[in-house]
């Protein structure tokens, strides 16, 4: 027996085998001897001799506990073939602190047979875990570290993480039918009214042979991680009982997608849901599971490429740590991902991807099916190579956090619930979606260098975006014209605050398809800084400045309205109206200043409603024309126009203050405003009362 705490290198022509690449069968049967005999004998770890190892393609490696596997810079690479299944190392029988490093793991991609026919895209680097382990293995892998290790041209993965979905009794649809109204006390077990929660009538058997061998059970979903439309609550209690019916103990509040832990002499257990709804039968899709699958994964520092289905396939696992990789060049058949995070749905749980960087891949560089509690954070994430998206959160994702990443050339796409912020996107185009109204999205702090912003969630307010700066320089125009439109606004209104808009866009915020979109957008403390041509949103405005505009435009359409308050608005443009009133219900503006070089400053058309400004400051600064500065035009068809307690000036010439054209019946009142050189004109009857026009009150 030798000591603990030793390195074993391997003596290749003691077990057979070959380092030339040849001779696949004794190569593999031989370094699998050496590893175990190395495990039986408390070596530490395990060297190659630096050479090139072909690996037979019906084995597999197999790392054990408490193990460094140290390739030395060697190669091992699966011998040509045409199985649509293989993996040059695998992790299937439970292992714990185990380790691969320092070499080179290679598919035969490029001389594949795939004459078979179906995608071949199962052929893998490395397998931690297993969907069909071996009846003698399993996939409770524990603190299993790769690092260091190139690994490419595989017919699917470089890294697959797989687990079982390990189903157990009652059946989903015993367990559906199964619900009655009332509670279960968690002091003694017994049964309770309450129309505020329900029970199940099924006692579920703690001595399964797949409890009795790990130890825990729980609540999950189908095999697409769907509970059913009727449960609508994340929650449920566990009530545990002996034999003769004794009440044990109980765990509350437990998450579906969690493991209960079995109390030792527990024969059976009771469940109660959190919501008072029964759930029809074909409503309720829970399975009661015993899933297997790995914990505290470490991927460290790892050259993952040219592989034909992901780089990294994450389908059931929990505490997985992802970091320093290079993953690149991924493309064949689909998904075609960097990371793939799916199968397995919300078992997968604490993943963190951190400071990795992904460039090259052909549909995605991170896609997020569905889990939670996903951390992306400090990673280079670039163009893909097709119309996909480099970073996806799908809707079934929750608790997910993307902060300060570099997200360059890149499409992103937001629909689960996430926080993103502090990130730094150029040249880029983010969405952010949304699927589900209980799941908010929050941007803070991004920088959007030359990038486009698109909003289109269904639901009202559940999207925000503060403290953002939006930033664009001459290669917006001229590199990025698939970038036009700085923000894109659809579907319902969102609030946006705290950011900054700089530099010119061909269209910058002039696009939204009125037939989608719907006003009550809030825009607060925002500035516009130089941007020449932004346009007004149906919805209000509070305390935003627009600095050195040329005109503005609306977006809205006859149902919504425009509110700007507190706001300030400035232009030094000498040949277009400032804001054109039109095709909107209402428009207000409070306590706000205008401040022009010249030409006319609002001018009210079809307005459907009413028009109601108080406690404005307008100026024209550089007059040289003489136009009307506030002009109520004759296609004005509201109700009401109330202009009050206003400031109205111009500095050069006498002009027009307020200029009333129209000829229909609305009510129209002037008073309480302050003009200097400057006039009022009405040609119909209007209420016109204790102005001040020059110095002096008019009757």
């Amino acid at each position: 027996m030798v000591s603990s705490n030793a390195t074993y290198v391997v003596e290749l022509d003691r077990w057979g085998m070959k380092k030339d690449g040849t001779d696949a069968v004794n190569t593999t049967k031989g370094l699998n001897d050496a590893i175990v005999w190395a495990a039986q004998n408390n070596f530490i770890e395990i060297i190659l001799p630096r050479g090139t190892y072909l690996i037979d393609e019906y084995n597999t490696i197999e790392p054990q506990s408490f193990m460094t596997l140290n390739l030395n810079g060697s190669t091992l690479k699966v011998r040509d073939n045409n199985r649509i299944h293989y993996a040059i190392i695998s992790f299937q029988r439970n292992q714990r602190f185990s380790r691969v490093t320092n070499g080179i793991i290679e598919g035969d991609k490029e001389t594949h047979d795939y004459s078979s026919g179906g995608t071949h895209e199962a052929g893998y680097g490395i397998q931690v875990g297993s969907f069909t382990p071996p009846s003698n293995g399993g996939n409770n892998t524990r603190f299993i570290t790769l690092d260091n290790l190139e690994i490419l041209n595989c017919t699917g993965d470089a890294i697959t993480i797989n687990s079982t979905f390990g189903q157990i009794f009652p059946t989903p649809v015993d367990f559906a039918s199964s619900w009655e109204q009332g509670s279960i006390s968690t002091i003694d077990g017994t049964l309770i009214q309450n129309p505020s929660k329900i029970r199940s009538t099924l006692k579920i058997d703690m001595n399964q042979l797949a409890i009795k061998k790990y130890g825990y059970f729980g609540l999950y979903g189908n095999g697409y991680g769907d509970l059913g439309s009727d449960i609508i609550t994340d929650y449920y209690d566990v009530f545990f009982y002996n034999s003769d019916n004794t009440f044990l103990s109980s765990r509350k509040q437990v998450q579906f997608f969690d493991e209960v832990e079995v109390p030792i002499k527990a024969d059976y257990a009771k469940i109660q849901l959190h919501q008072s709804k029964i759930p029809v039968s074909n409503n309720c899709l829970i399975n009661v599971r015993v899933p297997s699958f790995p914990q505290h994964t470490y991927i460290n520092k790892c050259d993952l490429h040219h592989c034909r289905r992901q780089g990294i396939s994450i389908c059931g696992t929990k505490y997985i740590y992802i970091r320093e990789n290079e993953i690149h060049h991924i493309g064949g058949t689909p998904p075609q991902a960097g990371i793939d995070i799916e199968d397995g749905y919300d078992l997968n749980q604490f993943i963190y991807i951190n400071s990795n960087n992904f460039h090259h891949n052909n549909f995605y560089d991170v896609v997020v099916v569905n889990g939670k509690s996903i951390f992306i954070a400090e990673n280079k994430i670039s163009y893909t190579l097709s119309e996909g998206a480099s970073l996806a959160i799908n809707g079934g994702a929750d608790k997910v956090s993307i902060t300060s990443n570099i997200l360059y050339k890149a499409k992103v796409i937001l629909s689960g619930e996430v926080i993103f912020a502090n990130n730094n996107l150029y040249g880029t185009q983010l969405n952010v979606l949304g699927t589900y109204k209980n799941r908010p999205l929050n941007l803070y702090n991004n920088l959007f260098h030359n990038s486009k912003l698109v909003v289109n969630n269904p639901f009202a307010y559940l999207v925000k975006i503060d403290g953002c700066r939006f930033y664009n320089d001459s290669d917006k125009i001229n590199a990025f014209s698939n970038l036009q439109w700085t923000l894109e606004l659809i579907n319902e209104p969102q609030v946006i605050s705290n950011c900054t808009f700089e530099g010119h866009d061909v269209y910058y915020l002039t696009y939204a398809n009125s037939s989608k979109f719907k006003g009550g957008w809030i825009f607060e403390n925002i500035i516009f800084n130089n941007v020449k041509n932004p346009a007004l949103f149906a919805g209000r405005y509070i305390n935003c400045t627009f600095k050195n505009v040329d005109f503005l435009d609306i977006i809205s359409n006859e149902n919504d309205g425009l509110e700007l308050i507190d706001c300030k608005i400035s232009s030094e443009d000498i040949n277009n109206s400032l804001l054109i009133l039109k095709n909107i219900k209402s428009f207000k503006m409070k306590n706000c200043i205008f401040n022009k070089s010249s030409g006319t400053i609002l001018r009210l058309q079809n307005i459907v409603d009413e028009v109601i400004m108080k406690d404005n400051i307008i100026k024209v600064t550089n007059d040289v024309h003489p136009r009307p500065i506030i002009l109520i035009e004759s296609s004005f068809s509201g109700n009401l126009i109330i202009i009050e307690n206003n400031f109205l000036s111009a500095t050069k010439i006498n002009q027009v203050g307020i200029q009333n054209s129209t000829t229909n019946n609305a009510v129209i009142v002037i008073k309480n405003n302050i003009l200097r050189m400057a006039s009022i004109n009405s040609i119909n009857k209007s209420i016109i009362e204790n102005n001040i026009i020059n110095g002096i009150i008019e009757p």
